[in-house]
C-alpha cells in the first residue's frame, strides 16, 4: 500500500492501530504494512518521544476538580514511575489517589 511514510504518516497509524481492537498483526495485514517495519518504526518513534523529555498523556473524563481554600505552605513531591510531581499540602487524599491510579 505504500513505498515511503513520513514521520507523521508513521505516527498517525501507529496511534491509529493503538486505538483499533485488531492485533498489531492484524491490523499491518490491513493496512498493507510490514509487521517488522512497523514494531521498528513504532520503537524508533518511542525512543525519539522519550529522548525529547514528553510522555503521551491521555485525557480522563471522570476527574476530579478542588479548589485550595487557603495558600498552601509547603508542597508535597510524589515519585511515580519515574515523574517527580509536586503537589500543595491540603490537597485532598482523594485527589490524589485519583491522580496516582491514572499515572499508574
Amino acid at each position: 500500500m505504500f513505498n515511503r511514510l513520513t514521520s507523521q504518516e508513521w505516527k498517525i497509524l501507529i496511534e491509529q492501530s493503538e486505538s483499533s481492537s485488531l492485533s498489531k498483526l492484524e491490523f499491518c495485514k490491513l493496512n498493507g504494512l510490514s509487521p517488522s517495519t512497523f514494531y521498528a518504526k513504532r520503537q524508533q518513534l518511542k525512543e525519539t518521544v522519550t529522548s525529547q523529555g514528553f510522555i503521551r498523556a491521555e485525557i480522563v473524563e471522570n476527574t476530579t476538580k478542588y479548589q485550595v481554600s487557603q495558600t498552601p505552605t509547603a508542597n508535597m513531591t510524589l515519585f511515580v514511575n519515574d515523574i517527580e510531581l509536586s503537589i500543595p499540602q491540603g490537597t485532598p487524599a482523594t485527589y490524589v489517589a485519583e491522580l496516582i491510579g491514572a499515572l499508574s
